[in-house]
């Protein structure tokens, strides 16, 4: 059986609203995302955070 490739992005202070895939009117364009990423793969909607700093969340994966 052939592995998925799996790609996390984890990013400090982003919300699923800021990048143009989940947001067609966000500021912040994210081109790659939507035309590699997002159509070629799957993407989530929901996701859940060990904190609401950053630094426990990145030891918590």
């Amino acid at each position: 059986m052939k592995k998925p490739n799996i790609i996390l992005i984890f990013a400090d202070d982003l919300g699923i609203g800021d990048v143009s895939v989940f947001n067609p009117q966000s500021k912040i364009k994210t081109e790659s995302l939507e035309q590699r990423l997002a159509k070629q793969g799957m993407f989530f909607t929901d996701s859940y955070a060990t904190s609401a700093l950053c630094t426990p969340s990145r030891y918590g994966i």
